[in-house]
């Protein structure tokens, strides 16, 4: 890729691991901490969770169903071209400000249908929507570009991954979450063989999420992820009563003074910093 963006994917194949969490955490603390402009993008569904998570409040249609000005959905359809030459500011129509460091293209009831569509287009044309969109429109802006990816393998989970390359995999312990993570590999290593397309997408971090310090669970899991994956393992987030708080709030845990958070949100706030500047290291050096 020619540009000097960077991209980060937070993918694993199962929904309800701490996935848009980290995502959110690690956006707001390369802009907060590392002065960089990054961009979050929600392809994860139409619950906006990583708006949720910065508090940005969505426009909403009669029903109440989230309607923003300009979707990111029509990047993946047919008329993508048509839009993008004939609609003013299509582009900054979509990306909202969070008062939390990132900025933030939401996600849209459209994605489903967008998903489904892409089905029908020629294999050798499906996967590269994302990529041409962020190369085009959004490289010349940002220094970062943070994906959260549906926990499905699907069309707009695909062009997630090889428009990032870079793929982080959060873990909750559970031995149906290992075994994902090595489905994971599979499908990135098919990826990387397909002649399809030149990207080359590979897990470059992995780490456990909702870890609790008092069971035996948690802590062979660490263990675990730290002897399979030595050179790519990141420290374990600690589950904490906070990053619930902090979600109802509007906030990441970064938003929080220290006499404002227990123990354990202090060690996974801590955990967050430490995984981002692994992460901008380890992507910066590519």
């Amino acid at each position: 890729m020619s540009d000097t963006i960077q991209r980060v994917a937070f993918y694993t194949p199962k929904g309800g691991i701490g996935k848009t969490t980290s995502a959110g955490h690690f956006a707001a603390n390369a802009a907060l901490e590392h002065d960089l402009d990054v961009l979050a993008v929600d392809l994860a569904g139409t619950q906006n969770d990583l708006a949720t998570q910065f508090g940005v409040d969505l426009p909403t249609d009669e029903e109440g169903n989230v309607d923003p000005d300009a979707p990111i959905s029509a990047i993946f359809g047919e008329n993508w071209d048509f839009i993008r030459s004939n609609i003013d500011d299509v582009v900054d129509r979509m990306v909202f400000e969070t008062d939390q460091g990132p900025d933030l293209i939401p996600a849209d009831p459209g994605l489903g249908g967008a998903d489904n569509n892409l089905a029908n287009v020629p294999i050798e044309d499906r996967y590269d929507r994302l990529e041409s969109f962020i190369t085009e429109e959004i490289a010349a802006l940002y220094d970062v570009v943070v994906f959260d990816l549906p926990g499905k393998d699907d069309n707009i989970t695909i062009n997630g991954l090889l428009a990032a390359e870079n793929v982080v995999a959060p873990l909750k312990p559970g031995k149906f979450e290992r075994n994902q993570l090595e489905n994971l590999e599979d499908e990135l290593e098919d990826l990387r063989a397909d002649e399809d397309h030149e990207a080359e997408p590979y897990l470059r971090l992995v780490f456990a999420t909702m870890i609790d310090g008092t069971t035996n669970l948690s802590s062979e899991f660490v263990d675990e992820i730290e002897e399979s994956y030595p050179e790519i393992s990141g420290p374990p987030v600690a589950d904490s009563a906070n990053i619930a708080q902090g979600q109802k709030e509007g906030k990441t845990l970064f938003a929080y003074d220290d006499d404002e958070l227990y123990k354990t949100g202090k060690r996974a706030r801590d955990a967050y910093r430490e995984l981002t500047a692994d992460l901008l290291e380890t992507i910066e050096a590519r």
